[in-house]
């Protein structure tokens, strides 16, 4: 009876071990965990949540609390073509989730807690910051050298802008002139994505040398500034648009076109293709945004001393341009376009100072403001770094670019 008794826990053991290896070499499902379902699409144009979902077997109910929940943070009218989304849904058919990715960055969607109720998020994707630093020789073209560097125009435009005022890089950039950058990128999943700020630059030329250094002061008030703490901004840009040509000068007895006799004309008129934007020549805020007459479409900016700055026969407005409303310069204010009376599409524009009319083209225009006392203490921190960014630069012969440091 006891060798029957050994052989049967012997049998038992034996079948044990091998119950325990079969389901060790099986894939476990976990039955405590509810299964989903991802489905996936793209948004069309003039689709609407509504119009994606529902053809996507999602129920008018469900949509409905999806519409409820999102609509705080987005309109899900409206949704752009190009995003994506996921639904999530149990196997049984029960809506579990739901995502909508918005440009490259943002994520909107609904979750359900483990109590069972949905709520709305919206999160941002993730950047890495990293500070890169350039050095480059002149060529043929400012652009044509950082293009062969393998940089974008747009990082090309940002740094001629900052010395607009110093350099033409049309006409005055000679072969051997070097240029120096210290700039943001930003890297999403480890891929470059995007270039940033422009913290430093600096530009040695035959014509001369110009430093510029990116300066924020404890009151949020940001500007390129030269190591003396001076704007290299002026107070006004040099126009207001990219412009073809100028059709009609400042001038105080011009022969109207349309009218057939001498008035005043005392702006100047760029001549410019309908939807050419039209940017304010400083900072400001705008007192009026609407129909005027013959000026048709007419946007006008109050500046500092008693400066008012005026753009007429616009086709549309910019983007948010209503009255009262605070504008930076360089900041879009309308299109251009010929409404009111013209005979072809152009701006009008004009400068007033202290209730008078002045020809913009031969006043002198000064210097914006420069690094207030009280933060000349922060400014030369920020300098200092800088400056000791941009000298790194000139250890490296073959001209790369180099990461100087690495930021999250």
């Amino acid at each position: 009876m006891k060798r029957v008794y050994v052989f049967l826990v012997f049998f038992l053991l034996i079948g044990s071990l091998v119950l325990i290896s079969f389901f060790q070499n099986r894939d476990v499902v976990d039955l405590s965990s509810p299964q989903v379902i991802v489905s996936t699409g793209t948004f069309a144009r003039g689709d609407s949540l509504y119009s994606c979902l529902s053809g996507q077997g999602v129920s008018p109910r469900e949509i409905l609390v999806l519409q409820k929940l999102l609509n705080p943070l987005f309109d899900t009218g409206r949704c752009y073509p190009g995003d994506s989304y996921e639904i999530i849904t149990s196997t049984s058919g029960i809506l579990e989730g739901f995502n909508y990715y918005s440009g490259p960055l943002d994520i909107y969607g609904v979750k359900k807690s483990p109590s069972g109720e949905l709520s709305a998020f919206h999160e941002k994707i993730p950047l890495e910051k990293r500070v890169l630093g350039m050095i480059g020789k002149i060529d043929s073209s400012l652009y044509e050298s950082m293009i062969q560097l393998e940089q974008s125009p747009e990082l090309t435009m940002r740094f001629a802008d900052i010395f607009a005022w110093q350099v033409d890089f049309l006409t005055e950039p000679r072969p051997g002139d070097t240029f120096k950058l210290v700039w943001e990128r930003f890297y999403k999943n480890g891929e470059e994505f995007s270039d940033g700020t422009i913290l430093a630059a600096q530009y040695l030329g035959k014509e001369g040398s110009h430093t510029a250094m990116l300066f924020e002061d404890p009151e949020g008030r940001k500007d390129y500034y030269t190591i003396e703490g001076e704007s290299l901004r002026k107070k006004f840009l040099r126009s207001p648009l990219n412009y073809r040509r100028i059709s009609s000068y400042f001038s105080y007895k011009r022969f109207h076109p349309i009218l057939k006799y001498y008035r005043p004309h005392l702006g100047i008129d760029y001549a410019a293709p309908v939807g050419t934007p039209v940017v304010s020549i400083g900072d400001g805020v705008v007192t009026y945004a609407g129909w005027k007459r013959d000026y048709g479409r007419f946007v006008k900016v109050r500046h500092q001393n008693g400066h008012y700055s005026t753009y007429g026969h616009l086709s549309r407005y910019g983007r948010g341009i209503k009255r009262r409303v605070k504008v930076k310069q360089g900041q879009v204010v309308g299109y251009v376009g010929a409404s009111g009376l013209t005979t072809g599409p152009h701006l009008d524009f004009r400068l007033i100072r202290n209730g008078k009319f002045v020809n913009f083209l031969k006043i002198k225009i000064p210097a914006a403001e420069s690094v207030k006392d009280k933060y000349r203490k922060e400014f030369e921190i920020t300098k200092k770094n800088r400056l000791s960014q941009i000298g790194l630069l000139s250890s490296y012969r073959s001209f790369p670019h180099q990461i100087l440091a690495a930021e999250r």
